[in-house]
């Protein structure tokens, strides 16, 4: 179903019944901050997750109980020597 400006705009479901796969990676932290609302204050931290596994823009990782999105496209590495792998930030904003 395309979008207000004619777009692809896929239906997509991040609920619980939502397929899940196992990913193994390294994740670390990035950092974080608030962001101001009127009304609330939100707190969004960033983390910086490294994987052999091809992960997308859209994509959601669940770690220790939170849904992180991924941010813009994942990077796609593949130096000489070494392992291909993909890099990727990672956010999630409570409040």
């Amino acid at each position: 179903m395309p979008d207000a400006y004619d777009n692809p705009a896929p239906a997509l479901d991040y609920g619980p019944d939502a397929p899940r796969r196992a990913v193994a990676g390294l994740l670390l932290p990035r950092g974080g901050g608030t962001e101001p609302s009127p009304g609330r204050v939100a707190v969004t931290g960033a983390w910086w997750l490294l994987t052999t596994e091809p992960i997308r823009a859209r994509e959601r990782v669940v770690f220790d109980g939170r849904t992180l999105a991924v941010e813009g496209e994942p990077e796609r590495f593949e130096p000489r020597p070494g392992f291909l792998h993909y890099e990727t930030v990672l956010t999630h904003t409570e409040g």
